[in-house]
């Protein structure tokens, strides 16, 4: 477990201006090819969000480590029983939300699972409170109703589910390390950036350069659109010939006057 470092606001809200798939283009150029998390969506439609990740890893399920677990023959001391709650509250589980700062995303290494609830409803609320701006789940999320209807948490998962705080399949073992969600690498602190089109992790490393990349990106894209749009001929504007960056130049120069 490491603590995380957090961007600048400056360097969010820039991000934020840009579009997913923008900043996925651009670092593609700069050649990480890796960085969209397969499998979660938007459950929230609308959502966008941009911040560092705190992350979570979930590891499969065994009797043997489950609490209550006794071996056959063998003469235990008896104990209390304890709701699933209570033994959650020694778990990693419990243990990454106390980590969450204004602004931070959690993203779970949930292996997949479709049937297994990663969050619920009441972690969700103190998430919230917190500050936390949004979860990205390759696995299952419980409690869907009120925490997408209600609380409005945007989260990008693989599944829903009814499966609750036993995690059915899973166990969430340890947090704030290099974790694997959707078939991509996220470690601590590295940007995450969600919207209804998906999310993607950005190396922080990549950050001044896509900067500087994306938002000219942006310029080109839009003026691209509005000639398709008045039905401009593909081949001169996508890509560009001669002619059509001869226009978008003059174009360009016109905007920052």
């Amino acid at each position: 477990m490491s603590t995380i470092k957090r961007p600048t606001p400056e360097i969010i809200e820039a991000l934020y201006e840009l579009g997913t798939d923008a900043v996925t283009s651009t670092m593609e150029a700069l050649g990480v090819r890796r960085t969209f998390m397969e499998g979660p969506i938007a459950r929230v439609p609308g959502s966008k969000i941009v911040g560092p990740a705190l992350t979570l890893r979930f590891t499969p399920q065994r009797e043997d480590q489950m609490r209550g677990y006794q071996i056959p023959g063998v003469s235990v001391e008896e104990s209390e029983p304890q709701g699933e709650e209570a033994g959650e509250k020694t778990s990693a589980l419990w243990e990454v939300m106390f980590e969450v700062q204004a602004g931070d995303v959690i993203v779970v290494d949930g292996r997949g699972d479709l049937a297994t609830g990663c969050f619920g409803e009441m972690l969700m609320t103190y998430f919230q409170a917190q500050g936390g701006v949004g979860v990205v789940i390759d696995a299952g999320i419980r409690d869907s109703v009120p925490i997408f209807q209600e609380l409005k948490v945007p989260v990008w998962s693989t599944a829903v589910t009814t499966g609750g705080a036993g995690h059915l399949n899973l166990f969430p073992a340890d947090f704030n390390l290099p974790i694997g969600c959707g078939k991509v690498l996220v470690n601590p602190g590295d940007i995450i950036m969600a919207d209804d089109g998906g999310a993607i992790v950005v190396p922080p490393r990549l950050i001044p350069r896509i900067l500087d990349i994306a938002g000219e990106r942006e310029e080109h894209e839009i003026f691209v659109r509005m000639k398709l749009r008045e039905g401009g001929d593909l081949r001169k504007y996508y890509p560009f010939n001669d002619e059509g960056r001869k226009e978008y130049e003059e174009w360009l120069t016109a905007q920052k006057q």
